[in-house]
């Protein structure tokens, strides 16, 4: 992992230079399209960008999305041609891959000494490529151990989740590579959130979840932080991440992650991710003002793309570690959406009919299925994203709808059933960007195709936003 050496698109040695395997984890989505051929060329692609380009494109730790982009459109039964054209799109703006520190060997005694600082990037990866190996094949206990570290989990859960996503994807695929890489980037990844994760302040966060009670929805702690008087302090700024506004985000959602809760059971652990899952598919199709365009925001989008991995983290964690994660994972949604000034929601028609595809299996290619077609749309889209959007509805579609499940209290309001076909076909549709250098600045840009848009980012429960931005129908 040197970044000196680049690889021709027929040296298929990279996979045994970088020991590259990808399997399937029975959670994971395998559509149609998918053989042996486009596997090996999964394979040898993801191993090209393991040995060629760092896990962050720049110096702010912006996060590749090669591998993300290049799997998701495998599962979705992406061609070998496919499959080269977003490993090259991907690429046009990677950073090459950091040489390892010298005289630095990183160990289970010292690793802390290490975190957050970068340059250790490869470093960490063999170390953690070194605990996995010795492990026998369970990479479960490896992420369970590092993972949940207290000095770890902070940053694991920062950066929009990406090195929670790029964990999901290594275990989704039982990757060893993919897991070591997720590691290294959370034990070198700036910390997002300065005190919510740290011991103390999340155990109290948590302290509910061990008392037996149910807590609050989250559509009523929405509810609660739109007339919070900290909301009020919030401010418009074209920039919703003020170093001002981050921290009255973080006060606001520390306190009201307090009131929901996360039972000491495996059924309630069951009940919550779907509650979390359902809740953030509803905020994603909901932040559009009636009379304009419909409008997909990148941060709550994260939270959803994030979400189809949530059921494979949580499979391959102990109980005390899935109520962990999954109530660290809902403050990560409460933060995004008080940073979007706790928008009301605009529930279209059409986000709560049903979907009689719904509960199609995954294998199914009948022609009247409308989700072919827009995972057709998925895998020709350009956008780093959609593709991942479009796994997460289908995933959602295919999970028990929330509303049937029996142990939800009287008085917690649940989300209504999600129509997730309908929100993957206004992704398609609306979303759709490609990235080309300018031939002037010699800056990558990123330009809108076929007359569709890029990812809203900002404040959408301000007037200044849709006065700016928004686009009227």
């Amino acid at each position: 992992m040197s970044g000196l050496d680049t690889f021709t698109d027929d040296d298929y040695s990279v996979i045994d230079k970088a020991a590259m395997a990808l399997s399937h984890n029975p959670r994971g989505l395998l559509l149609p399209g998918v053989d042996p051929t486009t596997h090996r060329e999964a394979v040898r692609l993801c191993a090209r960008d393991y040995l060629e380009n760092h896990i962050f494109i720049n110096d702010r730790q912006f996060h590749s999305h090669l591998n993300h982009h290049l799997l998701a459109v495998y599962s979705l039964g992406g061609s070998t041609k496919r499959l080269q054209e977003i490993f090259d799109i991907n690429n046009s703006y990677r950073r090459p891959s950091l040489a390892m520190v010298d005289n630095v060997t990183i160990t289970a005694d010292n690793y802390t000494e290490y975190l957050v600082k970068e340059e250790y990037y490869p470093n960490f990866v063999a170390f953690y490529r070194r605990e996995l190996a010795a492990s026998n094949g369970d990479f479960n206990s490896v992420v369970a151990k590092y993972f949940f570290d207290p000095h770890i989990f902070p940053l694991a859960m920062s950066g929009l989740l990406h090195p929670f996503i790029q964990l999901g994807y290594g275990l989704e695929f039982k990757c060893e590579a993919l897991i070591a890489c997720a590691l290294a980037q959370a034990s070198t990844h700036r910390k997002q959130f300065s005190r919510a994760l740290d011991t103390e302040t999340f155990d109290e966060i948590r302290a509910g979840d061990l008392d037996g009670g149910n807590g609050l929805s989250l559509l009523d702690i929405m509810e609660l932080m739109r007339i919070d008087p900290i909301t009020d302090k919030i401010t418009y700024d074209d920039d919703p991440y003020t170093e001002e506004n981050r921290a009255l985000s973080q006060t606001l959602a520390i306190k009201y992650a307090k009131l929901w809760s996360v039972g000491n059971s495996e059924s309630s652990v069951r009940e919550k991710s779907m509650e979390v899952m359902s809740v953030i598919a509803l905020v994603y199709g909901s932040l559009t003002r009636p009379g304009y365009r419909p409008l997909l925001e990148f941060g709550v989008m994260h939270n959803l793309t994030s979400s189809y991995f949530l059921p494979i983290l949580l499979d391959a964690l102990p109980l005390d570690k899935k109520m962990r994660l999954l109530h660290a994972y809902a403050f990560t949604f409460i933060y995004i959406f008080a940073t979007k000034g706790c928008p009301p929601l605009h529930i279209p028609p059409e986000l709560t009919l049903a979907d009689t595809h719904r509960a199609e299996s995954a294998e199914s290619s009948s022609s009247g299925n409308p989700w072919m077609e827009i995972i057709d749309k998925a895998i020709a889209n350009n956008d780093m994203h959609v593709a991942k959007v479009v796994r997460a509805l289908w995933r959602l579609s295919l999970l028990t709808a929330f509303p049937t499940q029996p142990n939800a209290s009287k008085g917690y309001e649940l989300p209504p059933y999600i129509n997730c076909l309908y929100l993957a076909r206004i992704t398609v549709d609306s979303i759709n960007m490609s990235t080309r250098r300018d031939s002037v600045t010699d800056k990558l840009q990123l330009t809108a195709q076929d007359g569709r848009r890029n990812w809203a980012h900002g404040m959408v429960a301000y007037d200044e936003f849709w006065a700016k931005y928004g686009q009227a129908l």
